[in-house]
């Protein structure tokens, strides 16, 4: 497959480390309009002559219109033992801007990273990026004032001090009911005694009987 032409920089982030950091690989721009997708490539010494794939085909991220950053598949050590060679000297690394449908490349962004024997690497020129990431690949969204979602595993909140407190409701409630009662009971008996004691006062002796 023809890579097409050169489109600028490809920048490599951190810029020197050891090969077992996580390695972005950010464009100088977008890619062209045509494009619907990118892949990213590792070429040189102990590698395949088309170079390994160190970022696999997708979109994730693409623009056509500003640089753009993707991350590396693996780090450069993995890369080197999935592949049985020891990175040591100077690689190419690609990022082609495709067609994801029929492969059709529109041209790449390029840089190089050189590897010492101390199991580090620092990228030439250009590519040479910053030591750490400006910002995360995805960024987080912001957390809002209050969320219109209701949960549904959440306990309702209590509105009456009876929901809050249902013992000291029955307390204020069902619990006078027994005073109530006995009160009641106690103005009827001696309602009864008293209607009885009259009763009594109006029966008529045996001595009036006779008179």
């Amino acid at each position: 497959m023809a890579f097409g032409a050169p489109l600028g920089k490809l920048v490599v982030t951190p810029g020197e480390s050891r090969d077992a950091a996580p390695v972005r690989l950010t464009t100088a721009a977008g890619c062209p309009a045509a494009a619907t997708g990118y892949f990213a490539t590792m070429n040189g010494p102990g590698l395949p002559g088309a170079g390994i794939v160190i970022v696999a085909n997708g979109d994730v991220g693409m623009t056509h219109d500003a640089p753009f950053e993707v991350p590396v598949a693996l780090t450069f050590k993995d890369l080197a033992a999935d592949n049985n060679v020891t990175f040591q000297g100077k690689y190419e690394l690609s990022l082609h801007c495709i067609d994801s449908f029929s492969q059709q490349s529109f041209g790449a962004f390029t840089g190089s990273v050189d590897f010492g024997t101390d199991a580090r690497y620092v990228a030439i020129g250009e590519a040479k990026g910053p030591q750490r990431p400006a910002a995360p690949l995805m960024p987080s969204v912001p957390e809002t004032a209050s969320d219109p979602t209701p949960d549904p595993d959440a306990a309702p909140e209590p509105s009456t001090p009876e929901e809050i407190w249902p013992e000291a409701a029955g307390a204020e409630t069902g619990g006078a009911q027994p005073f109530l009662y006995i009160a009641i009971g106690v103005v009827a008996g001696g309602a009864l005694i008293a209607l009885g004691m009259a009763l009594l006062r109006r029966r008529p002796s045996k001595g009036d009987n006779d008179a």
